[in-house]
């Protein structure tokens, strides 16, 4: 977890979680913060996270999101298994398979829509509550009259 001039980043933003609340998902940030790690990166991955590898490639990790937004249908989680911060950080093949990942996904789960958004770079720009580059796929149910919104964080106004 060690950035380019050895200073630390610390991994973990407890006050993005915070603003859509989910389960203990708080909680369980202030553990990891206390336990020093990167909740993402591949070794660390299952102190917290009880969902299982749905799809593993030389790059990404698809898993289910242990806490996934209220009201949404799939909550997936694609999770770069290098530790990178940064998209311009990716190498053709990584883009390459994360399109692949999507298409699998779609395939299996047999979905009509989907949302797709990377949190990359800094969490006090993205909103992400960890600062490990990653991707979301958010799947909800049509529009309907009345509708009910999935809320997500993606960021502040200015």
């Amino acid at each position: 977890m060690k950035k380019a001039g050895n200073s630390r980043r610390q991994q973990v933003d407890v006050r993005n979680a915070e603003v859509v609340k989910r389960d203990d998902y708080a909680k369980t940030l202030k553990a990891i913060i206390a336990g020093g790690f990167c909740p993402f990166c591949e070794e660390h991955l299952f102190r917290h996270h009880s969902r299982p590898i749905v799809y593993k490639s030389k790059h990404w990790l698809v898993t289910e999101n242990a806490w996934p937004y209220e009201g949404s249908r799939h909550h997936f989680l694609f999770i770069a298994r290098k530790h990178v911060e940064n998209i311009e950080e990716l190498s053709a093949t990584a883009w390459t398979e994360l399109h692949a990942m999507h298409r699998f996904l779609v395939k299996r789960c047999g979905l009509k829509g989907a949302t797709l958004f990377i949190r990359s770079g800094d969490t006090k720009f993205t909103g992400a509550s960890v600062n490990h580059l990653h991707a979301q796929v958010i799947v909800g149910g049509p529009r309907t009259k009345n509708p009910r919104f999935i809320k997500a964080l993606v960021g502040f106004k200015r």
